[in-house]
């Protein structure tokens, strides 16, 4: 009877040290995403930072999970979040191809995308995203701007190179290693601050309004619908109380 009794005790104190990790497990999520100011950038001390990383880290505490955030490339943030469980990826726009990968959480960063060539360029004269096919476009791998082109008949190592990030594609600008690159407005603008260079020296060529809307918080799509639904619940309750727009005139003066 004492061995049964024993028994019975360590078999409880490990179910229940398995429930403390299963929990622990459900509460901790990775959060992973890429630089892209004024959205999400790294900080001198390491962190990351940035309007969008503020309202995911606002929803983040209003559902009571931990996380840790990860700047990467966006091809490997994109992948990681497309195979793992439990990655939670942001600034995400939301397409036809990958609604059905992904859980989506709501909408965290208003999105204008242009096409953006240099000033001096007046050879460079869009009526059409047709016309932007006689020159060389500036892509990032897996990025939403750049599915777009190929979707729309631009080749890629013709029309179309690409590189790791939109940065890179805002200093081949110009240098004049391409003619257009595209661009969300309020971050083409921070990024070049950043860089030193001068917004005059830079023109708005093409509106893509069909890329132009709101970027996302979204899950991996094997992520446990209840989970889903606390962050969304989260986010909603983020925006009801006005921490969001707060965050937003922080960034978009």
């Amino acid at each position: 009877m004492r061995w049964k009794a024993l028994f019975i005790g360590i078999l409880s104190l490990q179910l229940g040290l398995l429930n403390s990790v299963g929990f622990a497990g459900a509460n901790t999520l990775l959060v992973v995403t890429e630089d892209f100011p004024p959205f999400q950038f790294p900080t001198p001390e390491g962190e990351v930072s940035g309007m969008a990383t503020e309202v995911v880290r606002e929803v983040l505490d209003q559902a009571g999970i931990k996380a840790e955030i990860r700047l990467y490339p966006w091809a490997r943030a994109y992948k990681l979040a497309l195979k793992e469980t439990n990655v939670l990826i942001y600034s995400i726009a939301r397409t036809r191809d990958r609604e059905h990968h992904f859980k989506w959480i709501g909408t965290i960063t208003p999105y204008s995308v242009y096409l953006w060539k240099l000033a001096s360029r007046d050879d460079i004269q869009l009526k059409t995203l047709e016309d932007a096919k006689q020159f060389i476009i500036g892509g990032v791998t897996n990025d939403v701007k750049q599915d777009y082109l190929v979707n729309h008949g631009f080749d890629v190592g013709e029309q179309v190179m690409l590189t790791n990030s939109d940065t890179l594609n805002l200093k081949k600008l110009t240098k004049g290693r391409i003619d257009l690159t595209p661009f969300d407005e309020v971050a083409f603008a921070h990024t070049a601050r950043q860089l030193g260079f001068k917004m005059e020296n830079y023109k708005r060529a093409f509106y893509i309004e069909e890329l132009s809307s709101e970027l996302y918080m979204a899950m991996s799509i094997l992520t446990p619908d209840d989970l889903v639904y606390n962050l969304r619940r989260a986010l909603d309750k983020v925006k009801d109380s006005g921490r969001y727009d707060k965050i937003k005139e922080k960034y978009l003066k």
